[in-house]
């Protein structure tokens, strides 16, 4: 069976300078494509992206924006040797478009991968660098990782923190030998 991965995206594999939208502003975190490569290609998981994209319902930038980056992100990973399966995105933003299953810590994003992969998401690991990125993991029963970067305040408990991707691989890779 396959092993997947629920990444965030912003503060976990690139910068989050708050409503990152332009190709030009793409940043990787120290360590990201490192870490990525040794999940991906060492440790043989499927990675998926799940991210809010408030930016969007605040008009910010739009959806075509939105893609653009994602589809440069990606091609950047794929050139360095790492496949991201897919990429969710919630555009809401409770404030504005009101409330919604996909916002997370909200299950819909996971859900609609359920469906299009068949996965268990109790069996996912999941990374990110907030709060509803561990609650999201934890709301399926599943290992969380937090990137703690400093960014924001953490009031989850997480299964493991680590402070990049390249920590997050060898932790991954320590519950495998277990």
């Amino acid at each position: 069976m396959d092993k997947y991965i629920f990444l965030d995206r912003d503060g976990t594999i690139i910068e989050d300078a708050g409503h990152i939208y332009k190709v030009e502003d793409l940043k990787f975190l120290p360590g990201a494509i490192d870490g990525l490569r040794e999940l991906f290609w060492h440790l043989r998981f499927k990675l998926i992206v799940v991210t809010n994209q408030a930016g969007i319902a605040k008009k910010k930038y739009d959806i075509d924006d939105f893609h653009k980056f994602d589809e440069e992100m990606r091609s950047q990973l794929q050139n360095a040797g790492v496949l991201i399966e897919k990429t969710y995105h919630c555009p809401h933003h409770p404030d504005i478009t009101g409330e919604c299953r996909c916002r997370k810590p909200g299950p819909g994003m996971v859900e609609q991968a359920v469906k299009d992969f068949g996965l268990n998401p109790a069996r996912a690991i999941f990374i990110g660098d907030k709060d509803c990125d561990i609650e999201l993991g934890q709301r399926f029963e599943a290992r969380t990782i937090l990137i703690d970067n400093g960014q924001y305040e953490i009031k989850s408990i997480p299964t493991a923190r680590v402070k990049d991707l390249i920590q997050a691989a060898g932790i991954i890779k320590s519950w495998q030998n277990q």
